[in-house]
């Protein structure tokens, strides 16, 4: 479970359907400011107060965060996990939401094409509620899928062979390795070899982001084998 919480005295967007150029607000603390000159577009990104596993099969922190984007006179608000998200059909994603000290709300938000963010169904009603309570508690689960454990190949540990396998894939934006693109290129023992592949191939990575896309990205995972 992931929380994400939100104390805000004001939030000032610039954001109507005639507008022809965004507008840098007066005031943007906490929120930062991102303006994109190329076209009329404005983002607001307020990160999380805490950092979060990313996911059960993943050792990294990730700090998520709400972001309000008014761009080609659309505006969108999300947040940004930076991890797969639970879903149940693909498409949707389960949120949970409390006002102030009001019940905690279900809905259910889109996920974005990567899966690691949740888009709010009605943006102009959440920012409107949230100039109002601007006290905001978000829950959003990650992916629910158990994690692949280190499989120590039982002819090595008896036999006391340890060390590092370094497996090089291609991570998709997706947060997964590409089955084809796995090699070993790295091992103190080539028996060690399956058992690596398969961890990595089960993992969940955090996707590459360039310009704040996710993209496809050449890497090395090192898998330590260690006796205890």
């Amino acid at each position: 479970m992931r929380t994400l919480r939100i104390s805000i005295a004001t939030l000032l967007l610039a954001s109507s359907a005639s507008a022809q150029r965004a507008t840098r607000p007066a005031t943007t603390d906490p929120w930062e400011v991102t303006e994109l000159t190329n076209r009329p577009s404005l983002t607001l990104e307020l990160p999380a107060l805490n950092t979060v596993r990313a996911a059960r099969a993943a050792a990294f922190e990730v700090r998520p965060v709400l972001l309000v984007r008014c761009q080609d006179r659309e505006l969108a608000v999300f947040v940004s996990t930076g991890s797969v998200l639970d879903s149940d059909d693909n498409v949707m994603t389960p949120v949970r939401l409390q006002w102030g000290s009001e019940a905690p709300a279900e809905s259910r938000w889109s996920r974005s094409t990567d899966s690691t963010s949740a888009f709010a169904p009605d943006p102009r009603a959440l920012l409107r509620q949230l100039v109002s309570h601007p006290d905001l508690r978000l829950e959003i689960r990650p992916s629910g899928k158990p994690a692949q454990p280190l499989d120590y190949p039982p002819a090595l540990r008896r036999a006391g062979l340890q060390g590092r396998v370094t497996v090089q894939a291609v991570i998709d934006t997706l947060g997964r390795a590409e089955p084809a693109s796995l090699k070993v290129i790295a091992r103190p023992n080539t028996a060690f070899d399956q058992s690596a592949r398969a961890y990595v191939l089960h993992a969940v990575f955090r996707p590459a982001r360039v310009k704040g896309r996710a993209v496809r990205v050449l890497i090395r995972v090192p898998v330590d084998y260690a006796i205890e």
